[in-house]
């Protein structure tokens, strides 16, 4: 049976005060609060930052025991070096050293890289860079050049069994590629909307949506696929957790509850 999880890219949103942490809520008790409705999160903050262990460690406590993560890569690795071993060794050590407190439940390590490298460029860099990193989870690679779509690309990936990302992104036409056993779905959309709306929807982009879950849902005609994660983001639609119930939805999985009774969508009233 494909195994299908859906969550949103972080939970540290302020905003999110009132139509989906209750007020009483402290913010160190958001991730408690967070994974007693979704049981998977993307973590953004480490593109940023080397997670420190006390942090990780505090993530782990906080959490079931069936709760995953998936966790960006330091930009500093992927968009800063492009890759390059040499130049990120340090980077890569302290990222890994961070996350050993966490580890067991991790299950996907996302590269994403920038949108002018190119599949030529990154190719030897990736095979290097490959044989240094840890086999207790596995690894997705967010390709924004055209050319990660291509027939040499596709092949490499699926050699050695990395998954290429779907995503909804501008500027990316992403043909949703199959390279391994998982399928790994970004939902990001633009950043035309405010910080200050991402407390309800602002948008609706449900053709957008079923879009992807009509892709989601051909996996399961397709025996090689054993699971997949899908992550909506606030500039999709103003909203990430209600985004990520309407995939949901369209996926034919139960809605999850969480607002407060008293808040309501725009789109509530249409």
């Amino acid at each position: 049976m494909l195994e299908k999880k859906i969550g949103c890219t972080g939970w540290g949103y302020k905003e999110w005060t009132g139509t989906f942490y209750p007020k009483t809520i402290k913010q160190k008790d958001w991730l408690k609060h967070y994974s007693s409705i979704f049981d998977v999160t993307e973590v953004n903050s480490s593109f940023y930052q080397v997670i420190p262990k006390s942090m990780a460690a505090k993530w782990n406590e906080d959490t079931p025991d069936h709760f995953e993560f998936s966790l960006k890569f330091p930009g500093k690795i992927t968009h800063e070096n492009k890759l390059d071993y040499d130049s990120s060794k340090d980077t890569l050590t302290a990222f890994f050293s961070g996350l050993e407190p966490l580890k067991k439940k991790i299950r996907i390590l996302v590269m994403q890289l920038p949108p002018s490298l190119t599949f030529l460029q990154a190719k030897e860099r990736l095979e290097s860079l490959g044989k240094h990193l840890p086999h207790y989870c596995r690894y997705a690679i967010e390709g924004r050049h055209e050319s990660w779509f291509s027939k040499e690309s596709l092949e490499f990936l699926s050699k050695n069994d990395l998954c290429l990302v779907w995503n909804e992104v501008p500027m990316v036409d992403n043909p949703a590629p199959i390279t391994t056993d998982f399928v790994y779905a970004r939902l990001i959309g633009d950043r035309n909307l405010p910080e200050d709306v991402y407390d309800h929807k602002v948008r609706d982009k449900t053709d957008t949506l079923q879009k992807w879950a009509d892709r989601l849902s051909n996996l399961e005609n397709n025996e090689k696929v054993k699971f997949f994660w899908a992550f909506s983001n606030n500039h999709l639609e103003g909203f990430a957790p209600e985004s990520a119930n309407t995939l949901r939805m369209l996926l034919g999985l139960d809605k999850l509850e969480f607002h407060d009774k008293k808040q309501s969508s725009m789109f509530d009233f249409e």
